[in-house]
């Protein structure tokens, strides 16, 4: 193949992704869960609705100089609610993530973007990675884009992994209250609305990927339609059910599934139902997939419910904790797009 032994290989929408990086991106499945599900639907693999139709969808791959050792893949990708930022995902084990080879990368990956054709430099809004690649590419593009980070990062969050041998599948007892408690579903249709408004106060939690209601409905309606999303409903004494707490797992591959979105609305915390939705969805999922994959915030207390459920390394100082860091480039300079 042109371009085999040289360190940076492009692909887009007309060249597609040859067999060696998908080999390489299926053998990282679960490090992969930003970049591998999409291409799939990008390419047809899995059935999505709507088709993503846009053309703008990009592949870097670095691999080692002189060889065909893939070593990292870059997407630069839109999705149908808009464009995601840069994910880097590294191929090799973390140990062997030397500054010599993320300085050599990263200023291999940084060039191959500012020539890339019809992109600007104004696309990179932010970058998300394990801690230490994330770290490296932006030293890298602050000094050839000309384009400052912004100091506080926009996530910073623990990977975590959930297996048939982790799960805890005991339920708590749940707290003394008056509340009925309805069983977990997929969310239906006619849940649209209350959907949408969870899924625009979920955004508010984090800027600047706020969504317009509009944007919320559509993500709703997305969600539902690919039976991406489950639902806890809960009533207080007399009243009429109400959605208490959502999970949504959309990115999904051979062997991994990942929960992207876990949200509960004040009025319904304290019930312990993030925790039974969370094992409820664990359950399904590992009936047909080996590995259930999450980011929760360094500092979320939501971890413990997470540790509860079964999820590993999110401990810190774990051997098994891996750190992963989005940070953004400068508001002013870059145009947002959708996480």
């Amino acid at each position: 193949m042109p371009g085999l032994l040289s360190s940076i290989q492009r692909y887009d929408m007309s060249t597609g992704i040859p067999k060696a990086v998908w080999t390489a991106l299926y053998a990282n499945a679960a490090r992969a869960n930003l970049v591998l599900p999409h291409a799939e639907k990008v390419f047809g693999h899995q059935k999505f609705t709507p088709k993503i139709v846009s053309t703008e969808q990009l592949w870097l791959v670095y691999s080692k100089p002189g060889t065909s050792e893939i070593q990292f893949v870059l997407s630069c990708t839109e999705g149908p609610l808009g464009k995601y930022p840069l994910y880097i995902i590294p191929t090799v084990p973390a140990q062997d993530l030397t500054p010599e080879l993320l300085k050599s990368s990263m200023e291999a990956l940084c060039s191959a973007l500012l020539s890339e054709s019809g992109l600007t430099r104004a696309r990179v809004f932010s970058v998300f990675s394990i801690e230490k690649v994330t770290e490296a590419f932006v030293r890298e593009w602050e000094e050839v884009a000309k384009i400052n980070r912004i100091e506080e990062p926009y996530y910073s969050a623990i990977f975590s992994v959930c297996t048939a041998s982790t799960l805890v599948r005991q339920q708590r007892p749940p707290r003394p209250s008056g509340d009925v408690v309805l069983e977990p579903r997929l969310a239906a249709e006619q849940d649209v609305d209350q959907v949408a408004l969870l899924c625009c106060d979920f955004a508010a939690t984090s800027p600047p990927f706020i969504l317009t209601d509009e944007k919320a409905r559509e993500e709703a309606r997305l969600l539902i339609a690919n039976r991406q999303l489950w639902v806890l409903e809960m009533q207080k004494r007399n009243g009429n059910p109400e959605i208490a707490t959502i999970v949504a797992v959309t990115r999904k591959s051979e062997g991994v599934a990942t929960i992207t979105k876990v949200y509960t609305p004040e009025k319904w915390r304290g019930n312990g139902g993030a925790e039974r939705l969370v094992r409820h969805v664990c359950i399904e999922l590992l009936e047909k997939y080996k590995q259930i994959v999450l980011y929760v915030g360094v500092d979320n207390c939501a971890k413990v419910v997470y540790d509860r459920v079964g999820f590993q390394g999110l401990s810190e100082g774990s051997s098994s904790s891996e750190r992963w860091l989005e940070m953004g480039f400068d508001e002013n300079k870059v145009e947002l797009g959708h996480w």
